[in-house]
């Protein structure tokens, strides 16, 4: 699986691949040429479930994209609902 498959599959909330992707030794920080993580994109997609499987292999809530954004802004950026935000 490439990074971006990873990314891809975190943004549209695939759990089973993102899960099978960390299994494999996928890196949990891994970003795109933007510094997007995948926590970034589940964040702003409002995919609980990878955000949750996300964090329970330590992926960093304190990384910023080329831009100065980090989960916790782009959390702000979907409707997420508090569920979503309270991970963070």
């Amino acid at each position: 699986m490439t990074d971006q498959e990873f990314l891809d599959a975190a943004a549209r909330g695939d759990i089973e691949v993102v899960q099978a992707a960390l299994d494999a030794g996928q890196k949990v920080d891994t970003a795109d040429e933007h510094g997007n993580t995948a926590l970034m994109m589940a964040c702003a997609r409002a995919q609980r479930d990878v955000c949750k499987a996300l964090l329970a292999v330590d992926a960093n809530t304190n990384h910023k994209n080329k831009f100065g954004l980090g989960p916790r802004d782009w959390v702000d950026w979907s409707d997420n609902d508090s569920a979503v935000r309270n991970l963070l």
